[in-house]
């Protein structure tokens, strides 16, 4: 009996125990289903799709991520030099960095989805550091420096996703309206005095306003057909 990997939509026809592309649990086929694919064990064999440009650019987008993280790092170090204020704030965005980089990684092996990924992560850390701000006497850094620095990260590396076109680039529109949302509620946080950022709350919010102002210009059928599949409209 051959064997079928629902995920990737393959047949496997050797002994394989777990899919040679995603390495998900096989079904087996069975006899009936085999005769009525209309296809032998020879066709079946060259189903497999050419996965070799792909994987070799999703190794490049990793080391490209990878390359950016560090690059984050090295700013923010060197903010945090600048306006030293007794919290080695930096440290603890290095570390969230890092935790990025690895759920990357796990997520690319194990297939997972990126942008849903990408967003619950990006939330979770910028609840981690408005808590760590706050047991740390806060500072402030949170909100000037750490949320507006990793929504800028985010909106750039959107942008690199969409070039190299790992899935269908539109539907990152939804990660870029969240981004967007959340520097301008940093802007209205600012306006009514309620906590204090820093300019690069500003430059965040010009910089997503900007991505999401040209994918909107440059998709425009794509992105109102994928917002209206979003919300249902």
């Amino acid at each position: 009996m051959a064997r079928r990997c629902v995920r990737c939509n393959i047949n496997i026809v050797d002994d394989a125990v777990k899919c040679p592309l995603c390495n998900g649990v096989l079904e087996t086929i069975g006899d009936e289903e085999e005769e009525t694919s209309g296809v032998d064990q020879m066709s079946r064999s060259l189903t497999y799709p050419d996965v070799t440009i792909s994987t070799r650019l999703m190794q490049y987008i990793i080391r490209g991520v990878i390359f950016a993280a560090i690059v984050a790092e090295v700013i923010v170090l060197l903010v945090n030099y600048l306006t030293f204020n007794g919290v080695y704030w930096s440290l603890i965005v290095g570390a969230g960095l890092l935790y990025g980089i690895i759920t990357l990684l796990y997520s690319v092996r194990k297939r997972k989805s990126m942008q849903r990924i990408i967003q619950v992560q990006l939330l979770l850390a910028i609840a981690l550091v408005i808590i760590l701000d706050v047991l740390l006497d806060y500072k402030g850094w949170s909100f000037g420096y750490a949320i507006p620095i990793a929504l800028m990260a985010v909106d750039v590396g959107m942008v690199v996703l969409m070039i190299v076109g790992i899935d269908d680039w539109q539907t990152y529109i939804m990660t870029e309206i969240t981004v967007f949302v959340l520097s301008a509620i940093l802007i209205i946080l600012h306006m009514t005095k309620l906590v204090h950022t820093s300019f690069f709350a500003l430059i965040a919010f010009l910089v997503t306003g900007l991505v999401l102002l040209g994918t909107i210009l440059l998709g425009q059928n794509m992105i109102s057909n994928e917002i209206k599949r979003r919300f249902h409209i």
